[in-house]
């Protein structure tokens, strides 16, 4: 059996959510790693030649979560959780934060996309930051104490 076709293959019934351990999901998000760097593409060279390039897929959660069979909200689950599983969700989502920002810096991976995958996916460590500022200036501040005056006197 190849490589390719043993990382592919659906491993029996899904699990059950309590069945999942801290060295599970290490070893499937391995898996799913490794199956997004693996991925290739087909090019045309100046001379004609077909040649195969590395071309890695971003990791994504909806992508681990769908190789992991199990629902966003049940990741997001464990990632609350204060035990290994928890700690261990908290890592692979890390690793997928760090290979968004870092996607999007270098420019494999469009960057406004993942400006929008991280607000979505991490909303509480990336969001847009609106600021108010209320600087009135001496001048202004001056009118008003004066015009304060004039009111007062009617």
């Amino acid at each position: 059996m190849s490589e390719q076709s043993r990382t592919h293959r659906k491993k029996g019934r899904p699990r059950l959510a309590k069945n999942w351990s801290a060295d599970l999901l290490n070893e499937r998000s391995r898996e799913y790693f490794a199956k997004c760097d693996a991925r290739t593409r087909e090019v045309v060279t100046r001379n004609g030649e077909i040649v195969t390039v590395s071309n890695p897929a971003p990791y994504t959660i909806e992508g681990l979560c769908s190789y992991l069979d199990v629902t966003r909200n049940e990741f997001y689950a464990w990632r609350k959780r204060n035990d290994a599983l928890g700690i261990k969700a908290q890592k692979v989502h890390n690793k997928i934060m760090d290979n968004r920002v870092t996607g999007g810096l270098d420019g494999t991976q469009n960057s406004s996309f993942a400006q929008f995958m991280l607000k979505n996916n991490a909303p509480e460590d990336y969001r847009d930051k609106m600021e108010v500022v209320s600087d009135v200036s001496e001048r202004t501040a001056a009118m008003f104490e004066e015009w304060g005056k004039t009111w007062e006197r009617k």
